[in-house]
């Protein structure tokens, strides 16, 4: 029995209720339909540097639940219905009415967007005249109409982490397609040993340029961390890759496809940046692109901080949205009737919740169908991090409480759409043990994000906000590489239904 019930089903006490009794009756069962619509709702924030600025030290910290005295309030409905009924079962109907309400008004959507504000066109500022605009990619689709940004990150977090690996074997040459002379001397030197688990925490671009005489090229800063030697490391580089004017982009099924760019023969087949079985020169960038130069900006060892607990920052930053955004939503609605912003929120929440409890229980499966390949890669990382070290990120009690909608892109294979997530919630490391590592279990931690969901440019139709497969609708189960349990196809890829491609910091992202 609750000590507050205890108290009132005192004989001494429990024949009258004073005035500041009942006032207090009425606020304990108003805190009891106000901590049933908040409680649980994971979520939180953090950065990357091989650390974090939460308490975990991932791209993405964890979820859990809240909680609260709701047994101890019921039982006072009941006492009260018996031992005061005139204020009892007026009590019972007021609470029984508003779950009959909350059911029939909250049946098509989930329960956390209740604190989420109905979408409105978003009034975009001008861009300020001492800050110059984004570097973007899109430069590149003026001599190439199928160049994908989705596509082209993810050909980058492939390639990359295959050239790290095949420099800890002293195995370049294999990636000679990919790399020139002096690129491959670079990365080789002062290799110490065999690399793993490289994962990609950011990647910035830094410069972009086309042209239908010169082709395009791209500098692209990796921010990464692998193991080298069995020591873990932390690694700023900065790639400058090239393409010719003739040069045409991958499709998403060839992504991580890395043998000749031109005929496509396995990479046994090429030596020092020529195909043995074409006997053509593939590494000058005239079909595919090729990196010409690398630049070590840092590198030093530095194993995963995981129970570091740093600031947050940006959050109160103004949000950065893209100028054309009222354009845009009403091109992607032209094209797919059916899009719904409330739908998409809801998706979203079902993506964030789904993902943080994931991340509180470590649970790569239930996280897996709602993350890109890419981004599943690098929660791997940080899941067997936590592992290692025996630790657990936890946040209690998280819930988003806004979305704005910030970019929508298109181009020939998929949609994007940017948001800026504003969360809040108690954001702590233990150990297996139950040994309290960092952070804090009452003090709620408010930060935001910018989310980037990706969807097949042919897909149409209303989005899913339930726990179904997105192609056959079948209960939601897949294997670690995407795939459903029960119609066999890969739904992770975006072909079916948005999944979350891309999480980007505040002071990272740049539009």
């Amino acid at each position: 029995m609750s000590s507050l019930f205890r108290r009132l089903a005192d004989p001494k006490r429990s024949r009258w209720l004073t005035p500041a009794m009942i006032v207090g009756v009425l606020v304990a069962v108003a805190l009891v339909l106000v901590a049933v619509t908040a409680a649980a709702r994971p979520g939180g924030g953090s950065s990357y540097s091989g650390g974090s600025r939460s308490s975990g030290g991932s791209r993405s910290s964890g979820g859990g639940g809240g909680g609260g005295d709701g047994g101890a309030l019921v039982e006072l409905l009941v006492w009260l219905c018996i031992e005061h009924p005139i204020i009892g079962i007026p009590l019972l109907l007021i609470v029984v009415g508003y779950f009959v309400v909350k059911k029939v008004s909250g049946g098509k959507q989930s329960d956390w967007n209740s604190g989420v504000p109905s979408y409105a066109p978003p009034y975009v500022p001008p861009i300020e005249a001492d800050r110059p605009p984004p570097v973007t990619l899109e430069v590149i689709r003026s001599i190439d109409a199928n160049f994908s940004r989705v596509v082209f990150e993810d050909f980058l977090y492939s390639l990359y982490a295959e050239v790290h690996r095949a420099r800890g074997m002293g195995a370049l040459d294999r990636l000679s397609a990919y790399l020139s002379p002096r690129a491959a001397q670079t990365l080789q030197h002062g290799t110490r040993g065999p690399i793993e688990g490289v994962i990609v925490g950011a990647m910035r671009i830094v410069e972009a340029s086309a042209t239908p005489q010169s082709g395009a090229r791209a500098v692209i800063e990796f921010e990464s961390n692998y193991t080298e030697a069995g020591r873990g490391c932390y690694v700023v580089e900065q790639w400058t890759l090239v393409r010719g004017p003739s040069a045409k982009s991958r499709t998403p099924d060839r992504v991580r496809v890395l043998g000749c760019p031109n005929c496509g023969a396995p990479q046994e087949q090429l030596f020092s940046g020529t195909c043995k079985h074409c006997q053509r020169v593939v590494n000058d960038g005239s079909f595919d692109w090729s990196v010409q130069n690398v630049q070590v900006l840092q590198r030093e060892e530095r194993p995963p901080m995981l129970g570091s607990s740093a600031e947050e920052q940006g959050t109160n930053d103004p949000t950065i949205r893209d100028r054309n955004l009222p354009q845009a939503i009403g091109a992607l609605r032209a094209k797919d009737p059916a899009f719904d912003v409330g739908q998409f929120q809801a998706r979203i929440g079902l993506v964030f919740q789904q993902f943080q409890i994931a991340w509180s229980g470590r649970n790569l499966a239930q996280m897996r169908p709602f993350l890109s390949d890419a981004l599943f890669t690098t929660q791997q990382y940080w899941i067997s991090a936590y592992i290692a070290q025996r630790l657990r990120n936890v946040t209690e009690g998280a819930r988003i409480t806004n979305l704005e909608l910030v970019k929508v892109a298109s181009d020939a294979f998929y949609d994007a759409i940017t948001v800026r997530l504003f969360a809040t919630g108690l954001d702590y490391t233990v150990s297996d043990d139950g040994r309290h590592v960092s952070g804090s279990r009452t003090k709620q931690r408010a930060y935001s994000e910018y989310w980037t969901l990706i969807r097949g440019t042919n897909r149409k139709g209303p989005t899913r906000t339930d726990l179904a497969c997105s192609n056959c609708g079948g209960p939601l189960a897949v294997n670690m590489v995407g795939q459903c349990n029960y119609c066999k196809v890969k739904v992770t890829t975006g072909d079916f239904d948005w999944v979350l491609s891309r999480i980007e910091q505040d002071e990272s992202y740049t539009g």
